[in-house]
């Protein structure tokens, strides 16, 4: 895909048309500049659409809080997790009063429609990506509140400004996906690396299309297929872990929509690195008997705020030596030929906390065998590319995990918990980029957030499949990225819950860390029955209602168990009301079109 840097002239840097005052919607006029001359010519025209993504595109980058809602990805220190989540109950607003930039997107499709001097495939584009833009604001409104406020027009001062919800979820999908379907049809198939197409478009469809199912009870899902078999021009990458570094950023065959920075302005600490890399020196690695020492010092110096869990670890699968089958990493023949699982009283020395044993499974080396080689060999590929584990090499440095190891949890101030260490024994390498000379807070790089890309559109056909009972055609699906992505063979899966069950971990294994899992599991429970445990409708979600767990292996690697995190303030707890997060109540109490019988149930 094509390098494009996006340089925007700074009197396209307030909003051309945009409005601001004390009113519901915020519509004074500000204009600094003629709207004659922004939609006069193409590149005009496109200064301001280039603009406008960057009031969206956050909102489908925000991959560290969707995934620590969930047991992927974990908080690594107090207060954290509860805190997060509570912010979205209590002061975060999902982007539900973003008008501002619902109106940026009409002021495209309006001021380009009435446009005298554009030309008439300028125009079609440019309103096509105005409607696609459109989908994408109210799409991350609607799967968080189901019922939105739709603007669908640029309001004027004396328009009605008290704007009702849509009368229902079903309402607030059919406009979104009316949107979608005019962007397929205006959009050009190839655009410039960081700006949509047609092929986005239909990426983007085929997951709106299994959320508006599960939330309105909608057939939605041949649509969703048919998006997914339309893409064009791309192909699934053999490189897993370059299509989220430096290597792959603009040659990924499989990317469609990406968010680029430019190290011309963007350092390590305006990256996701900055909270995915610890904290760690030789003199902490010495003052408590951990080794080995990094060949270079301060090499990771930056404030880890989450690492990846045991609980999606577990997801990716092992090859069978014996059997040359996919297997959890527990039930390999050489891992039992090898190892044993013994009573908690033979692990328990290991513990920091007694609560870390609470469920805990301990296993012991049968004939001197490290354990840390059974458990991480032969794994899927996307374990390497995307999890750093004990005894891995990365940025040219041994990493150790084990007790005493150079980050084992404890390896900083010699209890878990504190200063930016891995609380769970692994860290984050999927979107880690190779930075020189050390991935630190002020060092200039390139960066990139994967948004769209073809492996995502192929588990949403699969999850269509899948739900029209199709599960045979489904298990084809996902061998695709099984194979190409994961280096594993084919699923065994014999019939409709168990091509479920290797759906769902095929899904979370080839996703972590791109804000999927969460919104998935919420579809999976309002699918019910196979897509959730067996359980009826909009039941409970057991992953989201269990603890986070981590690996603890001894220095001589012969002993481990798998145990509870604690010293964080990590209570799960999964209650129905949060199949939709509530409307804001400072709109409901600002908007006199609203009332509180408006606000979702059980909020």
């Amino acid at each position: 895909m094509k390098y494009n840097k996006y340089i925007l002239p700074l009197l396209f840097c307030s909003a051309l048309g945009m409005q601001s005052c004390d009113d519901f919607l915020d519509t004074k006029p500000a204009s600094m500049y003629s709207e004659e001359l922004v939609w006069s010519t193409r590149s005009t025209a496109d200064a301001f659409v280039i603009q406008t993504y960057n009031w969206i595109i956050g909102k489908y980058s925000d991959f560290k809080t969707e995934d620590c809602f969930t047991t992927n990805s974990i908080w690594v220190y107090q207060g954290c997790p509860g805190e997060v989540r509570e912010l979205k109950d209590r002061g975060w607003d999902f982007g539900f009063g973003d008008f501002e930039t619902v109106r940026r997107c009409n002021l495209i499709i309006d001021k380009v429609t009435a446009s005298t001097t554009l030309g008439e495939k300028d125009k079609k584009e440019l309103i096509a990506e105005g409607k696609m833009l459109r989908a994408m604001v109210y799409y991350y409104q609607a799967k968080h509140t189901g019922r939105v406020i739709w603007v669908d027009r640029v309001l004027q001062e004396d328009d009605e400004f008290a704007l009702g919800l849509t009368s229902s979820i079903e309402e607030s999908y059919s406009y979104i996906l009316k949107d979608l379907d005019d962007a397929i049809d205006g959009l050009p198939a190839e655009s410039k690396a960081g700006r949509v197409n047609r092929n986005a478009a239909l990426a983007l469809k085929s997951e709106v299309c299994l959320t508006a199912s599960a939330y309105t009870g909608k057939d939605y899902y041949q649509q969703a297929i048919d998006a997914v078999d339309a893409i064009e021009g791309y192909s699934l990458d053999s490189n897993y872990e370059g299509m989220f570094n430096q290597d792959g950023a603009y040659s990924s065959p499989e990317i469609i929509l990406g968010y680029y920075k430019s190290k011309d302005n963007t350092n390590c600490g305006g990256t996701m690195m900055q909270e995915m890399v610890p904290n760690q020196n030789n003199d902490a690695i010495k003052n408590f008997g951990c080794s080995p020492e990094m060949k270079t010092d301060y090499l990771f110096e930056a404030w880890m705020a989450h690492a990846p869990s045991q609980n999606l670890v577990d997801n990716y699968l092992v090859i069978d030596q014996l059997t040359n089958q996919a297997v959890l990493w527990n039930e390999s023949t050489q891992f039992k030929n090898n190892a044993e699982e013994v009573s908690i009283n033979r692990i328990e020395d290991m513990a920091y906390d007694p609560k870390e044993l609470v469920n805990a499974k301990g296993y012991i080396s049968r004939n001197g065998t490290r354990l840390n080689e059974l458990i991480y060999g032969n794994r899927d590929k996307r374990f390497y590319a995307s999890i750093a584990y004990d005894s891995c090499q990365f940025y040219g440095e041994t990493l150790t995990f084990c007790q005493k190891g150079n980050l084992h949890r404890s390896a900083r101030v010699g209890v878990p918990g504190t200063s930016h260490m891995p609380l769970t024994n692994y860290m984050w390498r999927k979107s880690v980029y190779t930075v020189s000379p050390r991935p630190f807070v002020d060092v200039y790089t390139d960066y990139h957030y994967v948004i769209f890309r073809l492996g995502r559109a192929l588990m949403n056909k699969a999850e269509a499949l899948l739900r029209q009972g199709k599960w045979q055609d489904a298990m084809e699906v996902i061998n695709q990225t099984r194979s190409v992505h994961g280096g594993l063979p084919a699923s065994t899966a014999t019939n409709l819950q168990e091509a479920w069950t290797d759906y769902k971990r095929e899904r979370n294994v080839e996703l972590p860390l791109e804000g999927d899992y969460y919104w998935s599991l919420l579809r999976w429970g309002k699918y019910g029955q196979e897509a959730n445990h067996g359980l009826a409708a909009s039941s409970i979600i057991p992953e989201l209602n269990c603890p986070a767990t981590f690996p603890e292996i001894s220095k001589d690697r012969q002993r481990m168990f798998i145990g509870q995190v604690q010293f964080t303030n990590d209570q799960r707890e999964f209650r129905t009301r949060r199949y939709l997060f509530p409307i804001p109540q400072g709109v409901i109490n600002a908007n006199p079109a609203l009332s509180d019988s408006d606000q979702n149930p059980e909020w």
